[in-house]
């Protein structure tokens, strides 16, 4: 008896195959035009291997059309369809809060989305800037200020002020950067606005500017509002995710 060192696989379809399920989910969708997605949802094989056969899923598409157009049955265009940013970003809050987390690709693909994370890619150029967006979204402010809290003793009367240097203006690159590393989350009490209302995230110098401190990733953190005012204008050591 020859033993063979190569296996066979018992799940490799034929392109013949393939075209016949995509033929059954055409059907299945009045003869217009579905993602792949779709197409896991009513098919008796996935997507993945008909992507890789056919080389994207839109080679796999235009085959098909020409496929049912030799039988004379049309293969109709997909209306297109706008998703507003409020779509997005109401997507993003159930999955973020299902999650308790920034979602990464797998695990947004494991919740069931009603969007892929493409067009947030696309609208507002790349994931970490649409997550940016969402999270300035939910707290209605922008959170590339750098809100430095300082506390001034007057007589008695305490009072708390917030200011503004152009001088530490931090690159939108670097806050993203510290944004991602802290999962958009303060590091302290661990509160987003992506879970909980109300929440104001700022971006802190761990050593204050004022004292010297850089605009450097190891020098940055998240802060919610109610820590950065309790944190005052301490020197304090940057606390653990």
């Amino acid at each position: 008896m020859d033993y063979k060192f190569q296996r066979t696989r018992i799940d490799k379809f034929s392109r013949e195959k393939m075209l016949e399920e995509l033929e059954n989910a055409a059907k299945s969708f009045n003869y217009i035009e579905f993602g792949w997605r779709d197409f896991n949802k009513v098919a008796n094989i996935n997507a993945s291997p008909v992507k890789k056969e056919f080389g994207s899923w839109s080679i796999a598409i235009n085959t098909l059309r020409e496929h049912l157009k030799n039988k004379n049955i049309e293969l109709k265009s997909r209306k297109k369809y706008f998703i507003s940013d409020k779509e997005l970003f109401d997507e993003m809050e159930r999955i973020w809060k299902i999650l308790g987390h920034r979602p990464s690709r797998i695990e947004w693909d494991s919740c069931n989305p009603k969007f892929s994370q493409q067009p947030y890619k696309t609208r507002f150029d790349g994931w970490q800037n649409a997550c940016l967006k969402f999270i300035e979204h939910k707290m209605g402010k922008n959170i590339v200020e750098d809100d430095i809290v300082h506390k001034e003793e007057i007589g008695e009367k305490k009072t708390i002020k917030i200011e503004k240097d152009v001088k530490r203006t931090i690159p939108l690159k670097l806050r993203l950067d510290v944004l991602g590393r802290d999962n958009f989350r303060c590091i302290y009490c661990g509160r987003s606005p992506a879970t909980e209302v109300g929440v104001i995230l700022h971006i802190d110098h761990i050593v204050p500017f004022s004292k010297g401190g850089k605009s450097t990733l190891d020098n940055l953190q998240i802060l919610c509002s109610d820590c950065n005012l309790g944190k005052s204008d301490r020197n304090d050591v940057k606390a653990s995710n």
